[in-house]
């Protein structure tokens, strides 16, 4: 199997959702991922990134990289900001914290796969579209690891 790769690296700021949005929309119209999946892939991308944007107070770059093969898509995006694990359930009572809870629903229920890590200061979300489903399984990983 040939992955093929591309990144972007943005400033954290505003108009920066769009522009990752733009990227996702390309690369899986480039290889005919189709319009659910690519929707999918781009909801749950903007609702990692914007929680990342929202709650970000470095100057430092998000990296989405992105990598397919003839099997599936994998995106990572990476930040150099606070720990962020997108995966925990948010700690609060209050109803921002219940929308919260409904995003890592939405997150681990629209892609196959989902591995948060933080390594050297950096927090790393990796998800996994599968090009073809192939039966009802889905892989879905709750995995927070170390450093390392």
């Amino acid at each position: 199997m040939v992955e093929n790769e591309f990144s972007i690296e943005i400033e954290k700021k505003s108009g920066s959702l769009e522009y990752i949005s733009d990227f996702i929309q390309e690369k899986s119209l480039n290889i005919k991922l189709g319009f659910k999946k690519t929707w999918e892939l781009m909801l749950v991308i903007d609702e990692i990134c914007s929680n990342i944007l929202s709650n970000s107070f470095s100057d430092s770059l998000l990296k989405i990289r992105w990598r397919h093969d003839s099997t599936c898509v994998k995106i990572d995006i990476i930040d150099k900001g606070e720990p962020y694990n997108p995966l925990d359930p948010p700690v609060d009572e209050n109803e921002m914290s219940v929308l919260g809870a409904m995003g890592t629903y939405m997150i681990k229920e629209m892609v196959d796969s989902v591995e948060y890590r933080r390594v050297n200061d950096a927090n790393r979300v990796q998800l996994i579209k599968q090009k073809r489903r192939t039966g009802n399984q889905k892989n879905r990983s709750n995995h927070t690891k170390g450093s390392g």
